[in-house]
């Protein structure tokens, strides 16, 4: 999970521009006209500005608050964005979320039931020239805003569900009148009691990142604390408490807080039925960093699944009992979490034989019979267990898993490799034919894995040199071949299957490279700039994904099939690792995958943006890159598609999400390539050829236009 390394999470999305230089006149230096001395003063003294009236940022200091019987007070000081003192103030509002023993609730002011007048007072809101959404003034009667001097004011306000021992969360927010020229302030989580919260901001914004700049509902009420940290959870609570504004006593008055959707709901139950692939809600650690608070399965958070009818009942403190393995181990994910963490895979260098008949005794093209003797290149996989043993493939392997389902007695159901060519750390193709290979299991557990010369397109792939990749995937109870699942894939098809690998658990690894002309060796270490858990902090159910590839290590798996030479699209953009990433989470990608079925019984696309559409793009670098990206190190070398076709690395990436014709015209204009033909420019191999791109020039990090002022990679 991601933790913040700042406070605020504020970035500027403005390019600075130089001030506009002076010229010099015969006039300069000339003494200029005595001025009128000045009044004598106390060395030391500070010179306060005036106040003012209007303001386009409102920052507020709390001074103090009190909650009286009946009755809650603000003492606070206003200044505008230059920090001058601000009078004129006409709006005031504030909610206090009592702690009870249901959870937080702030309770509306509700109108006459059948003349029986409101009973239930828990918590409230107050306002001071504030409206409702249909713009009619919604003052709290009795309720005053004070001048106490420049700047400073005190909000008092009737609140029938608060006395002086009332703990909650406080809240305020003042400005914003329509008429009065001073801009809203933000909101403000004024105080909090402490461990009473089952999740944090850390946890949500872990994917979220800055909930303030998301597309999503109510991205502007996201709270600050009193020292400008980030108060989303807390800020949240304030109206979308513990319990449901649809809890009714006999009377018919509600018995719940200001919302009808807890937070809890919120996070239970959307984030269930809102992604598109490999998010589990039962994965509970993604959100609850710490054991939940409550453990009353007919109380608050648990009710959201657990729908028990009714009101629903009081907290019961966990005291150290945790729910989340409960959860997770129901779910399988105990399960997977434990074969992840049981297993490493290792692949060797592709080395020279000068018979793989020696070595490699079953053949896996459609044949089905061993190779004649030939020459080629091997490697030998290895799978190994927390103690650093060998596990025998062949004996754990079930050769008929797709048929027969899960096996305890034979967990392995995917072992094999594939044969690629590589430059300049990236891989370019892959010469070995990936179903011509042949294979043998070792005395010692191995399987050594090779292709014969006659299956290795040299030619195809000139001065690169030969990568090992290899999959291993272990099934657990409920593992399926597919999963089953309707899903869009781009050009409107329809995937009835779904994707493979339901409950299985992959690991991938990489040989270093060798030159097969000089044998010489040396490290393949692919350049990376995010981090090892960017993607399981939202794939999170530690499955298997499509084709055998895993989540885990920033998607390291997926490059074997998603690198520079694999001709295919992804969303209208090549294969290439980044492209595909950031067309699929935010480009024309996200438009495929939903589909909902017809009256017909067939299906259809929804052209509905993907669960990552809940995360604004440019604000959410950070979701997945530790640091802002240097432009400079994108390797110089272009990414393949279909028709044999090519574009170069920068516009590649930034295409996936900048797509439309004037940003295309852009990149066009400043050296970038989109889908040009691979022999348009030069006759070299593709992979050889050196992209002029002089996008870094203007946009690499620290530039004038540089990509950190436009987009956010911090926290």
């Amino acid at each position: 999970m991601k933790i913040f390394t700042s406070k605020k999470l504020s970035f500027v999305i403005a390019a600075t521009l130089a001030g506009a230089l002076v010229g010099c006149t015969g006039e300069d230096g000339k003494d200029g006209v005595d001025g009128v001395d000045g009044v004598a003063g106390t060395p030391g003294d500070s010179w306060t500005p005036p106040a003012v009236s209007t303001s386009a940022e409102t920052n507020v200091n709390v001074i103090n608050y009190t909650l009286g019987e009946g009755q809650i007070t603000y003492e606070f000081e206003v200044t505008n964005e230059n920090g001058e003192l601000i009078n004129g103030l006409r709006t005031a509002q504030g909610k206090v979320s009592a702690l009870t023993e249901k959870g937080f609730i702030n309770n509306r002011d509700e109108a006459d039931i059948n003349g029986v007048a409101d009973n239930v007072h828990i918590g409230g809101t107050v306002g001071f020239g504030t409206f409702d959404r249909q713009g009619n003034p919604s003052d709290t009667e009795g309720a005053t805003l004070t001048a106490l001097g420049d700047g400073h004011y005190e909000f008092t306000a009737p609140m029938a569900g608060v006395n002086a021992g009332t703990e909650g969360l406080v809240w305020l927010t003042v400005g914003g009148h329509k008429e009065s020229g001073i801009a809203a302030s933000a909101r403000f989580v004024v105080n909090k009691p402490e461990g009473a919260f089952s999740t944090a901001t850390e946890a949500c914004y872990s994917c979220h990142v800055d909930y303030s700049t998301s597309p999503n509902q109510h991205s502007a009420y996201v709270a600050q604390g009193m020292d400008g940290e980030v108060e989303f959870v807390a800020g949240c609570m304030a109206c979308h408490g513990s319990v449901s504004r649809g809890v009714k006593n006999a009377e018919g008055f509600s018995e719940g807080g200001y919302a009808t959707n807890t937070l809890s709901k919120i996070g239970h139950i959307n984030h269930r039925d809102k992604f598109t692939k490999d998010f589990s809600v039962m994965n509970c650690s993604s959100c609850h960093v710490d054991a939940t608070v409550n453990i009353n399965i007919a109380g608050p958070g648990c009710i959201d699944c657990h729908d028990t009818g009714g009101v629903p009942g009081n907290i019961q403190p966990s005291n150290g009992a945790d729910v989340r393995n409960l959860h997770q181990t129901k779910s399988g994910i105990a399960e997977l979490k434990a074969v992840r963490a049981e297993y490493t895979v290792e692949i060797s260098t592709p080395e020279r034989v000068a018979d793989v008949v020696a070595v490699a005794d079953h053949y896996a093209g459609s044949n089905a019979a061993p190779v004649s003797p030939a020459p080629g290149w091997c490697s030998t996989l290895t799978v190994k267990d927390a103690a650093g043993n060998i596990v025998n493939i062949e004996d754990n392997y079930n050769d008929a898993a797709s048929t027969t389902g899960y096996d305890a007695s034979k967990p392995i159901v995917y072992a094999s490799y594939y044969l690629h060519a590589e430059t300049e750390e990236a891989l370019v193709g892959r010469p070995g034919n990936r179903s011509n290979y042949s294979y043998g299991y070792n005395a010692d557990g191995t399987k050594t894995l090779c292709h014969d010369d006659a299956n290795i397109d040299f030619a195809g792939f000139p001065d690169a040199n030969l990568v090992a990749s290899a999959r291993v995937s272990f099934s657990t109870e409920g593992w399926m071949n597919y999963d089953g699942n309707v899903r869009g894939q781009t050009g409107d098809r329809i995937r009835a299957n779904g994707y493979d690998g339901s409950m299985g658990v992959s690991f991938t690894a990489y040989s270093g490279a060798v030159d097969p002309v000089t044998t010489t060796e040396s490290k393949f270490e692919r350049r990376k700039v995010i981090n090892d858990n960017s993607c399981t902090t939202c794939h999170n159910d530690a499955t298997a994904f499509h084709k055998n590839g895993a989540f885990d290590e920033g998607g390291r798996a997926c490059i074997a099939c998603h690198d520079n030479g694999m001709a295919r699209t992804s969303a209208d953009v090549g294969a290439g690792f980044g492209p595909m990433v950031h067309g699929w989470h935010w480009g024309n990608g996200s438009l495929v995958g939903e589909v909902e079925k017809q009256a017909d019984g067939s299906y259809k696309q929804t052209g509905k943006a993907n669960g990552a559409g809940a995360i604004a793009p440019q604000t959410s670098c950070a979701a997945c890159h530790d640091s802002s990206v240097d432009l400079a190190k994108v390797p110089t070398q272009y990414i393949l598609e279909p028709g044999s076709k090519m574009t170069s690395p920068v516009t590649a990436n930034c295409v996936a999400c900048h797509n439309d014709a004037s940003a295309k015209a852009h990149m066009d204009q400043n050296g970038g390539y989109i889908s040009i033909g691979i022999n348009d420019l030069s006759t070299e191999a593709w992979y050889s050829q050196m992209p002029e791109e002089s996008c870094a020039t203007c946009h690499n990090t620290g530039s004038s236009f540089g990509i950190e002022k436009y987009h956010n990679f911090t926290r």
